[in-house]
């Protein structure tokens, strides 16, 4: 786990090079995983692009350990969670919120605050590249469309401060490696800063119960045709969908079928188990399928 020390609070500078160009280093076509667990031999799956990894668990990163590969930390924008080294510091803040009903020890932010705003770009991205990781995948994306929905008077323009803040995550990392999860209102209003968007669920997903508990199922019909426009859209904007979807451990055959189905809707799969602690080849996850030579 990396080791930080808030008090040595050093505002970060924007790394040296040209701006963002807007070229995505992330297609349908890249492979990749998404494993927020701290087992180190998830960097010795073969036949990757893409790591989306939990920087605080797994630790730094050689270039040996990224082989050439794109690997990316674990950035939430939208909440604050109680095990992160920062919580002591921030859980009596007025900006931090309720919990997250799905994710009890995850309390949202409201995204307005300067003060979380300057913590994520000043304090916590800067320790993701410097433990040798290519940028971030900014999860909770939505919680400022979430907070709208709460009440919009009380967060208007919870919005507009997510839009802004990943331009500036992006004007103080030009060449980072940004990648959005979830936020289909907020995706297109940041397309030429971010280089893929990570959407949960597009096929099949996890449900949770009313006793804590969860299961695995499809996506409705209803949802997926309200999905597919809003995807379509991001889609057409120049971001591609990185699509990840959840299943019961060891269903080969719904992995099967949910795989091609992401497949043929355009997107880049990627399938686990709701807590995302296992990867590709070990005993819960088949090895990711084989690429189809064209």
């Amino acid at each position: 786990m990396l080791k930080i020390f808030p008090l040595l609070l050093i505002p970060a500078l924007a790394l040296p090079g040209p701006a963002f160009s807007g070229q995505k280093r992330v297609s349908k076509d890249t492979r990749w995983l998404c494993y927020y667990g701290g087992d180190r031999r998830v960097l010795e799956v073969p036949g990757l692009d893409l790591l989306i990894l939990e920087s605080e668990a797994i630790g730094d990163l050689s270039p040996e350990d990224r082989k050439g590969r794109l690997c990316v930390a674990y950035m939430s924008i939208g909440e604050a969670e109680a095990n992160r080294w920062y919580w002591p510091d921030i859980k009596d803040k007025p900006w931090v919120l309720d919990p997250n009903p799905d994710w009890p020890d995850s309390r949202r932010v409201d995204v307005r605050s300067g003060e979380w705003q300057d913590l994520l770009v000043e304090m916590i991205a800067p320790t993701m590249i410097e433990a040798g990781y290519d940028g971030f995948i900014l999860d909770n994306v939505d919680n400022g469309e979430i907070l709208l929905e709460m009440d919009a008077d009380l967060f208007k323009g919870a919005d507009d401060a997510t839009v802004s803040l990943i331009e500036r995550l992006r004007r103080t990392f030009p060449e980072a490696v940004i990648i959005a999860n979830n936020g289909l209102g907020i995706v297109p209003r940041v397309a030429d800063q971010v280089d893929a968007m990570m959407y949960e669920g597009t096929v099949h997903t996890w449900k949770a119960r009313p006793d804590g508990s969860y299961s695995y199922g499809e996506v409705s019909p209803k949802i997926r045709n309200w999905l597919r426009p809003r995807l379509l859209r991001i889609k057409n904007a120049g971001v591609p969908i990185l699509a990840l979807e959840y299943l019961e451990p060891g269903d080969d055959e719904t992995y099967r079928k949910v795989w091609e189905a992401v497949v043929k809707a355009g997107n880049s799969p990627y399938l686990s188990v709701r807590d995302l602690d296992v990867f590709p080849g070990s005993d819960k996850l088949p090895p990711l399928p084989e690429e189809e030579e064209e």
